[in-house]
């Protein structure tokens, strides 16, 4: 069987699908990143990068302005986290959010 990005990331759905360890809503948000993601998986490289890179960017701003009508803190860091965790195997640097900004800018 050959490993891709998209066998990674069901896996990774299925493992939050299952999994204890973590409370309900972070579970629930990495598995709706991660189908998320899954739908987009098609897309070409710059695009899935750039939509995604948005998405974290306009993520970052709701952290910054967070209020509990927003919904679960939990959950939308986790939603957050799966997108890092999936762009981070396609570039190291996506793991921080200075970057996001740089390669923002250059859309």
């Amino acid at each position: 069987m050959n490993i891709t990005l998209e066998e990674i990331i069901r896996r990774k759905i299925q493992f939050h699908q299952d999994n204890k360890i973590l409370d309900t809503h972070e579970n629930k948000g990495y598995i709706s990143g991660y189908i998320e993601i899954l739908d987009d998986i098609n897309m070409s490289e710059d695009d899935f990068i750039n939509k995604y890179l948005k998405v974290l960017k306009s993520l970052d701003v709701m952290f910054e302005n967070y209020d509990e009508s927003m919904g679960d803190i939990d959950e939308l860091s986790a939603y957050n986290n799966a997108i890092v965790d999936i762009l981070r195997l396609l570039d190291e640097k996506y793991l921080y959010a200075s970057s996001w900004d740089s390669d923002l800018d250059n859309l």
